[in-house]
């Protein structure tokens, strides 16, 4: 947006120069987001290896097609600020409950034609109204393992939401919000008015630029951005390959580098 690409009002009210109007440029912007619930250790135990290696997906409605939920087992306890009042110890665990297909969205914004002027994220967290029942289903569902006699070993009590008012739930999975980050998808790929760029990563209107991260997906992906992130790498990298006539580097080019 600093450089001239993105909705040509944005742009003019910090006096940039329009070079393309896209007005998708910053829009659409999707993340991940989770609330943990916690639960105390019956004998502390030390985090081993990454602290977090047990993970699942699941369906809060047995009608939808694909997973909207993932939950991730942690061996410390995750929370936020606002839910700090439940005093989590020092020796619990947590599961958190993620929500990986939320129908809510949000944009990016700038403050300024400066590039030391910070952004503007307005995630518009919770806006669609099926997240949070999703999310409320997912706590649910995190109770029912973390409670459950297969891991009664390890839990001396539940230490939060430990409610079940829905009232209360509400404002606890409110509360707990946090993000996986998985921020996604403010340049979107497409062809309607709102895409950024095209199903060659190059953004529309501008040539020689093309947008080679998470930005470009539609929609944020069904769990950790990561692996979708380095496929996108390797496209673009082979989509340059082809358009310049470059030669790919091979394992005997990068001994030879090595070597000299």
């Amino acid at each position: 947006m600093q450089s001239g690409i993105g909705d040509e009002t944005e742009l003019k009210q910090f006096n940039i120069p329009v070079v393309q109007h896209l007005p998708g440029v910053g829009k659409n912007f999707q993340d991940h987001i989770m609330v943990g619930s916690v639960w105390e250790y019956q004998e502390p135990l030390a985090p081993r290896n990454n602290g977090g290696e047990v993970t699942l997906f699941w369906k809060s409605d047995n009608s939808l097609v694909t997973p909207d939920i993932q939950l991730l087992q942690a061996e410390f306890p995750l929370l936020t600020p606002e839910n700090a009042h439940y005093a989590a110890p020092a020796a619990a665990w947590s599961i958190s409950a993620c929500l990986v297909r939320p129908g809510s969205s949000g944009r990016v914004s700038i403050t300024g034609s400066d590039p030391r002027d910070p952004v503007q994220i307005d995630a518009n967290t919770l806006e669609d109204p099926a997240d949070l029942k999703a999310l409320l289903r997912a706590v649910e569902f995190s109770r029912e393992i973390g409670n459950s006699a297969a891991l009664r070993p390890f839990a001396r009590r539940e230490v939060m939401p430990g409610s079940s008012n829905p009232s209360e739930l509400e404002n606890f999975v409110r509360n707990g919000i946090s993000t996986v980050w998985h921020q996604t998808s403010t340049a979107k790929m497409g062809r309607d008015p709102m895409s950024v760029v095209d199903s060659h990563l190059s953004v529309y209107g501008v040539e020689n630029l093309r947008i080679a991260d998470a930005s470009i997906m539609p929609r944020v992906t069904t769990g950790n951005t990561m692996a979708p992130c380095v496929i996108i790498g390797e496209r673009a990298a082979e989509m340059l390959r082809e358009t310049h006539k470059l030669k790919a580097v091979t394992t005997e080019d990068l001994k030879e580098c090595v070597a000299v």
